[in-house]
């Protein structure tokens, strides 16, 4: 049986960090998560946090990678925006992870189902302009996919893994990989 991942234990391995994600989603998957100690792990995180990966994912209230890589209180750095975009802030925020925190890797999630990226491929706007400026940043990226989730999700993911590993202050490994919504699964690119 799997063991909940102690987040006073540092992991100072990227290979090591990627391989807890991906044995979280095996088991998020499989529904066969593993039993946390929150209050162990607020004790343990009340003073200072040491999480292991870094995650960019999208807002999308379906994707809450805390709970499909069956991670608890501490264990992973979360960046959310619409269409998982490295923009300025995420980039300091990976900085600041990695060079303070000790994270030992990041992760771009792009996901099925990612209106950002659909809206971006059609080339659509409204009448917020920060919501526009999404679809701006993101429509060169996927306005050219055959199909904006088969091809335009991925894409975008490998442009904003590239972007990060572009960074200055981030010299860990920068993964990438999609979230389906129906299943729970993650495909790694």
């Amino acid at each position: 049986m799997a063991k909940y991942q102690d987040p006073a234990v540092k992991v100072t391995c990227p290979d090591e960090a990627l391989k807890l994600l991906k044995d979280g989603n095996a088991r998020f998957v499989a529904n066969g998560l593993v039993p946390t100690d929150h209050p162990d792990a607020l004790k343990k995180t009340g003073e200072q946090q040491s999480p292991f990966a870094s995650i960019l994912t999208c807002a999308d209230s379906r994707c809450s990678p805390e709970i499909y890589f069956d991670q608890g209180i501490g264990n992973i750095f979360v960046v959310r925006n619409a269409g998982n975009f490295a923009d300025r802030e995420a980039i300091g925020s990976f900085q600041f992870a990695e060079n303070v925190l000790g994270s030992q890797c990041i992760v771009v999630v792009g996901h099925t189902q990612c209106g950002a990226i659909k809206n971006a491929h059609a080339g659509t706007r409204t009448t917020l302009p920060e919501l526009d400026g999404i679809l701006i940043d993101l429509e060169p990226i996927v306005k050219d996919a055959a199909d904006w989730e088969k091809d335009g999700v991925p894409a975008n993911v490998k442009a904003q893994v590239e972007a990060l590993k572009k960074a200055p202050g981030i010299a860990k490994p920068v993964h990438g990989c999609v979230y389906c919504v129906a299943t729970g699964k993650i495909t790694w690119l």
